[in-house]
């Protein structure tokens, strides 16, 4: 199939945004704060947006995708966030997803599929108590009560989710622990902010900064990562946290709140226009229940999303909002389960070729738009990379090898130099923390 372009329109501007120093550095030099907002997706939007920040990163001019002053992750993209605020390449990420880096070691299936078996065990004991609810109020309501009701009933022999979030847990907490890494928001350079929703009062809460930047940065991702039925809820502090998203699949308000003028987002759901694809008389729900689940779930988080960004815009007329995420005709991305491990290559070089694709169809328009906040972009590396990859037959395995101009750029060892500099840096952190107290 043909690389579909990235969506562009004149009141949202949908566009993507190389390598970066040891020094930290912002975005925009004597501007304003950028931020960079990671929408959730399951495991397809977590590679998509990889491949959509290598994409951004190879076209910026003197400035990395790591230079953002503000990282903003939900669910899935609270994971990405984390890294990139940690210093974590989108090479290095895609040497991740292969399991290639030499060393990182890759993210495995059962870093995120941890069976909730025993919880499932302990609630079948419920059986008795529960076959014997069922049946009399079956004999009480009879004719007056649905099929569906009374399988709700049985509902409560099913753990709370069918996959724990521990696993996650532990990875992301290895990978942050680390040398050159830190797990705790209050030592990093950037600001990272993640988002989970409360379980028990159904409102926001914002990893980071302030009373939960105690929360360890794994801890966090987890509990933003908890999407309800599938994985149990993250108890953080007497609290049961679940996916972020249900509040909203992105949090651009944050940023804003922040200090961001410049706030670009990667939103990997968008649902699909079968309008511009079907047939007059066929339809998405000929497809089937998953069919209609999925384009049910798209449409209800971009309608969100877009309604937050059409308030944000009318509230500050002076923020720039740069939405990335695919064309609503773009089949690959909807045809993908969110929760797809083996699919996680050809997502990552799907995100890859569809943004670079749109960018570049509309580079002069792009150009101009973020010259205004003294950001440059150059094709001239995405341009070769495309090659490359159509050379190779779109193999996906063809994006994971850099080219011998980018491969000299990606040190993929921190220089002793780099570390120190790290360890000092958190150690007058730590004492300034404990002289505080």
């Amino acid at each position: 199939m043909k690389p579909t372009a990235t969506e562009f329109n004149d009141e949202i501007v949908s566009v993507l945004i190389n390598d970066a120093d040891a020094a930290p550095r912002s975005l925009r030099p004597g501007a304003g704060k950028a931020a960079l907002v990671l929408a959730g997706g399951g495991i397809t939007g977590a590679v998509y947006e990889i491949g959509a920040l290598r994409a951004v990163n190879d076209m910026l001019v003197d400035r990395t995708v790591n230079d953002f002053d503000i990282y903003v992750g939900t669910s899935a993209g609270s994971l990405v966030a984390a890294m990139l605020a940690n210093g974590l390449t989108p090479d290095e990420m895609m040497q991740s997803i292969d399991n290639t880096h030499p060393e990182i070691r890759g993210i495995r299936a059962d870093d995120i599929f941890q069976s909730n078996l025993l919880e499932f065990l302990q609630r079948l004991t419920r059986l008795p108590r529960t076959l014997l609810r069922s049946g009399r109020h079956a004999l009480t309501g009879l004719g007056e009560r649905s099929l569906v009701s009374l399988l709700w009933e049985f509902a409560d022999l099913l753990p709370t989710g069918f996959y724990s979030g521990s696993a996650l847990e532990r990875y992301v907490g290895d990978l942050l622990n680390q040398p050159g890494r830190v797990n705790r928001f209050d030592f990093l350079e950037r600001e990272l902010y993640i988002i989970a929703t409360d379980l028990d009062s159904g409102e926001r809460a914002v990893f980071g900064k302030g009373g939960k930047g105690i929360v360890p940065i794994s801890q966090a991702v987890a509990a933003s990562s908890a999407i309800p039925v599938i994985y149990k809820p993250v108890r953080i502090f007497g609290r049961e946290y679940v996916d972020g998203s249900m509040r909203g699949t992105a949090s651009l308000d944050l940023a804003v709140e922040s200090g961001a003028d410049l706030v670009v987002c990667i939103n990997p759901l968008v649902p699909l226009d079968a309008q511009q694809l079907y047939p007059k008389d066929e339809h998405i729900g000929d497809e089937g229940m998953r069919t209609i689940v999925n384009q049910v779930v798209r449409i209800f988080m971009h309608a969100g999303l877009r309604y937050h960004i059409k308030s944000l815009r009318r509230h500050y007329p002076n923020v720039d909002f740069i939405l990335i995420e695919p064309r609503t005709d773009d089949q690959k991305m909807f045809a993908y389960d969110l929760m797809d491990y083996s699919s996680r290559l050809r997502v990552a070089q799907h995100g890859f070729e569809s943004v670079t694709t749109g960018l570049m169809e509309h580079y002069s328009y792009f150009r101009d738009v973020l010259a205004r906040h003294d950001i440059q972009l150059t094709r001239t590396r995405v341009e070769a990379e495309l090659r490359q990859i159509r050379q190779g037959g779109y193999n996906a395995a063809a994006m994971f090898v850099l080219p011998p101009s980018l491969a000299a750029k990606t040190n993929t060892v921190a220089s002793a130099d780099t570390l120190l500099t790290s360890l000092e840096h958190n150690l007058q952190r730590l004492s300034k923390l404990l002289d505080d107290q």
